[in-house]
């Protein structure tokens, strides 16, 4: 028998993973304004990612979102979607905190908390895939 916390936490992964689709989906839609409340070295740094790295991103949050609702179809297929987010989340900030430099540029303490939070939820995410795959709450 699935706990009824399980469903809870499924839910609250669709929301999560909702919540980047739609991050991913309004960050081409950054207009001047917006880019003129940023610092200069935020607005480097955004304007300065290259095209295949949005594409990681979009990846990510996509492979996310089908984890998650996959945790709510209760398939074990859900597993591979959140591997695959997991380690598209670990290229995309590397590459941004290290190669471009963010943590150089605006700080560790403007730059490590956001991608830290994504980190440990889409790792917690897997663990609890996994989990439910190990405890046979997914169908065959």
């Amino acid at each position: 028998m699935i706990p009824r916390w399980y469903w809870f936490v499924s839910g609250l992964a669709v929301l999560w993973m909702l919540f980047g689709v739609l991050a991913f989906i309004m960050d081409p839609l950054t207009d001047e304004a917006a880019l003129a409340q940023m610092s200069e070295a935020e607005r480097e740094l955004f304007l300065e990612r290259p095209t295949w790295l949005f594409v990681i991103y979009g990846i990510a949050v996509f492979s996310g979102l089908v984890g998650a609702v996959g945790l709510l179809m209760r398939r074990s297929w859900a597993v591979t979607a959140f591997v695959v987010s997991l380690v598209t989340v670990i290229i995309q900030f590397i590459y941004v905190l290290f190669v471009m430099d963010a943590i150089g540029r605006i700080g560790a303490v403007a730059a490590l908390p956001f991608p830290l939070v994504i980190f440990v939820i889409g790792a917690g995410l897997l663990w609890f895939s996994l989990f439910a795959r190990r405890n046979g709450w997914f169908h065959p």
